[in-house]
C-alpha cells in the first residue's frame, strides 16, 4: 500500500547522557561482529539497559519490547535473531552525579572503550540481564541534505523526498545513515521505551 503526501516523520538517536564518549559507551555498550558466526553481540554494562537503543547503528530491543512491538499494530518492522550477550560489566552508573567529571567514578580509564574491554563480566548479571534481539527495518526513503545549514540539528537541514512512501512506520535513510518513523511509532516509543530517544522532525520535501 502507497500513502501519498505524508508530510512528516522522525529521526530517532539514542538519548543524549553525559560524559561525551564516555555517555555513549555507558548507554548502548559494543556490538563487535563476528565474522564466523556472521551476527553480533553485546558487550555492555548492567544492570541498567535501555528498553531499545541503538548501537553501532544495530536497532536492539529488550525481548519484553519486542514481544510488544510485534502485537502492536506497527508496520515495517521485524527480528533477525536473538543477541548473544557475550560480555556484561557489573557498572550502576545511573545514580552518578552529572555535574561530575567521569574521572570522579572510573579510574585507569584512557579510552570510552576500556569501560566495556578492561571489565570482567559477571556471570550472575548476565542471566538476570534481559534478552535482546535485534531489529531489521526494510523500507527505504530518500532524502534531501542541506550541507550549507548548520548540521548540529538534523530538523534544519533534512528533508525527506515523499513521493509514494508506503504505509510503513519504521525506515532506514538512503542518503543519511538512520531510523525514521512515523508519528504512530514516535507515540508507541514515548509510551513503551520512555526516555529512551530524542526525536527530531523531519518534513517532506
Amino acid at each position: 500500500m502507497v500513502v501519498e503526501n505524508r508530510k512528516k516523520l522522525f529521526l530517532i538517536e539514542n538519548k543524549t547522557i553525559p560524559w561525551g564518549d564516555w555517555g555513549v559507551i555507558l548507554w548502548e555498550g559494543l556490538t563487535p561482529w563476528d565474522e564466523d558466526k556472521q551476527c553480533i553481540s553485546i558487550e555492555r554494562t548492567g544492570p541498567f539497559t535501555p528498553k531499545a537503543y541503538f548501537s553501532n547503528d544495530n536497532f536492539i530491543f529488550t525481548k519484553e519490547t519486542k514481544e510488544l512491538i510485534e502485537n502492536s499494530s506497527l508496520k515495517g518492522i521485524d527480528f533477525l535473531y536473538e543477541i548473544e550477550k557475550k560480555k556484561i560489566i557489573n557498572l550502576d552508573w545511573t545514580n552518578w552525579n552529572i555535574e561530575k567529571g567521569i574521572t570522579n567514578y572510573l579510574d585507569e580509564i584512557y579510552e570510552p572503550e576500556d569501560i566495556i574491554n578492561n571489565g570482567v563480566s559477571d556471570l550472575k548479571l548476565k542471566q538476570d540481564m534481559p534478552n535482546y534481539y535485534l531489529a531489521n527495518i526494510k523500507s527505504q526513503i530518500h532524502l534531501n541534505i542541506n550541507k550549507l545549514i548548520d548540521m548540529q540539528n538534523p530538523s534544519e537541514y533534512i528533508t525527506f523526498v515523499d513521493n509514494k512512501l508506503d504505509d510503513c512506520d519504521f525506515f532506514t535513510g538512503i542518503e543519511r545513515i538512520g531510523c525514521f518513523i512515523s508519528i504512530r511509532a514516535k507515540d508507541w516509543l514515548e509510551k513503551y521505551c520512555p526516555n529512551c530517544f530524542n526525536y527530531y522532525l523531519i518534513k517532506s520535501n
